[in-house]
């Protein structure tokens, strides 16, 4: 994409006339047409608000069938022609998607009363060996998952997607079989039927390098109050191929 984006910024540098009188249409391939539509649309200067004999080189428009109009003057449209030529000529790789699972869990000692909630959940299969291995950090825990969630980006792309009570935040940069990963995670429920023990929240935000299919404990925190006490373990992974 960053091949795109330079090619057609360099079309400025080109233009040099303001008298449109030719329309064209140009078919440009999914993965690039917004990016260059964006582009044309800036380097144009289609601006409706321009004082009258302002400099602008032509209008452009997204078409419902996918195709992108340009009303510009002919030695325009050669330079446009030339720069999508390009681009399908040497087309950018498609960056690769991140897909991450996310579980914030609740452990509390042995004998603790918890309320139930209809916000928490025995614990799934997937996650008993990193579960085992923080109860040899911890001593013995009753886990339940308090919130659940998945965010799936393109590399080097911000995603984030806003539950109750778990929402996430995520900027994943994949280099092989490795991520580096900017990740938010914020707690919160209220229940506005019963606002002494409806009420919880946690919050998260880290760096963090993960590995195909590893589980990672990016932290915990301290919960009190609203009938669930004990210790928060937010948990990352990354499915394996």
């Amino acid at each position: 994409m960053t091949r795109t984006r330079l090619l057609a910024i360099g079309l400025p540098l080109l233009i040099a006339s303001n008298a449109w009188a030719d329309l064209r249409t140009y078919d440009v391939d999914s993965q690039y047409r917004q990016e260059v539509f964006a582009a044309l649309n800036s380097v144009l200067i289609a601006d409706p608000n321009l004082a009258s004999g302002a400099s602008s080189y032509g209008r452009v428009q997204l078409l419902p069938s996918g195709q992108i109009l340009v009303d510009a003057e002919p030695d325009t449209l050669v330079q446009i022609e030339a720069v999508l030529k390009a681009i399908k000529e040497r087309p950018a790789t498609a960056a690769p998607r991140v897909s991450l699972r996310y579980w914030v869990v609740l452990g509390s000692p042995p004998g603790t009363t918890m309320t139930a909630t209809p916000d928490s959940t025995r614990p799934p299969s997937g996650l008993q060996e990193v579960l085992t291995e923080l109860k040899q950090f911890h001593g013995e825990l009753a886990f339940r998952v308090i919130g659940a969630a998945a965010v799936v980006t393109e590399s080097g792309q911000q995603g984030e997607v806003e539950g109750n009570p778990l929402s996430v935040e995520q900027t994943a940069y994949v280099q092989g079989k490795t991520v580096n990963a900017n990740i938010g995670m914020s707690l919160e429920r209220v229940d506005p039927t019963n606002p002494i023990q409806g009420f919880f929240e946690g919050e998260l935000e880290v760096r963090a390098t993960l590995q195909r299919g590893e589980f990672v404990v990016l932290g915990e925190s301290t919960l009190q109050g609203g009938g669930l006490d004990g210790t928060l373990f937010y948990i990352v992974y990354w499915p394996a191929e």
